[in-house]
């Protein structure tokens, strides 16, 4: 994934489209210099705060003014191990704005992954970098999700895996506290499978599409039409089995240790990998030196 460069940016993202909408026929650079300066007022606020001794949940933020012509309200939400969270209320429209208390810009990495995973997690709109005291920290602009837990971490761990099948996208914060409503609300966890035995941009274009009806095979509960995918790729692919057995093994962790292990899903899962397993065996030898011959 492609790290966040601090020294060379400061600003990731753009004004939330709602936003934009509201103020129609103004320059958009203008508005969102003014909309990062805003924020990032308040966020300094947060830290000097924070600095004076106040505790993380009695920190009041007031918007010392109007931001476009509207209302600004905040009210504290919770805090994590890195940032803090409040809800912001602008005009009749509601947005968490996040406060990381760590120089990190996990977020900021995070934003390029979301196209990829479109649907599976929580829309961060634009953040920005800040200094305070002479650290650099980070603030960033989400979508507001209600506390809606019911059957939350189930239907976004299934969707999950197969974004890491197929796209190469992982987590790496596992708690129910991060899914809200069938979506993962932590976009720092979101990273992609880079440089690994498991990242799918080692395969090429038509293996990729052959990974695609793979998961649809999985979907739909099509065991042997995926049984004979995979025995013909077996030929003709030896990179894309081998991407199968550890891109199976390593998607299919979170679900086993997770809400999702006694689950019907759970259970398609492990006979799909039982599948790859078989397969891969039998090839073994083959693949692997195909592989070390560079076929």
């Amino acid at each position: 994934m492609k790290k966040f460069n601090r020294t060379k940016h400061k600003t990731m993202g753009t004004i939330p489209p709602q936003i934009r909408a509201m103020i129609s026929g103004v320059d958009m650079s203008v508005a969102t210099a003014q909309f990062n300066s805003f924020m990032t007022n308040l966020a300094i606020d947060f830290h000097r705060q924070l600095a004076s001794g106040t505790a993380i949940s009695q920190i009041k933020l007031t918007a010392p003014d109007k931001l476009f012509g509207f209302d600004v309200k905040l009210d504290y939400l919770a805090s994590g191990s890195i940032g803090s969270v409040y809800k912001m209320q602008i005009g009749d429209l509601v947005f968490v704005f996040k406060i990381n208390r760590d120089s990190g810009f996990g977020e900021l990495n995070a934003m390029s992954q979301q196209s990829r995973a479109r649907n599976l997690v929580n829309k961060a709109y634009i953040g920005s970098v800040f200094e305070f005291s002479g650290r650099k920290y980070s603030w960033v602009i989400s979508d507001y999700i209600a506390n809606d837990y019911t059957n939350s971490i189930a239907n976004a761990m299934q969707r999950l895996f197969y974004a890491y099948l197929t796209k190469g996208i992982n987590i790496n914060d596992i708690h129910v506290n991060n899914f809200k409503d069938g979506k993962l609300i932590d976009i720092a966890s979101l990273y992609r499978r880079t440089g690994k035995i498991d990242d799918i941009s080692n395969l090429n274009k038509p293996q990729r599409d052959i990974v695609q009806q793979l998961a649809y095979y999985i979907k739909t509960n099509n065991s042997a039409a995926f049984e004979q995918e995979l025995s013909d790729a077996a030929v003709k692919h030896p990179e894309l089995i081998n991407y199968m057995f550890y891109a199976m093994n390593y998607a299919r962790t979170p679900i086993m240790c997770s809400v999702l292990k006694d689950s019907e899903f759970a259970k398609r899962v492990n006979n799909f990998q039982k599948i790859v397993n078989q397969i891969f065996r039998v090839n073994k030898h083959r693949i692997i030196q195909d592989l070390n011959t560079g076929r």
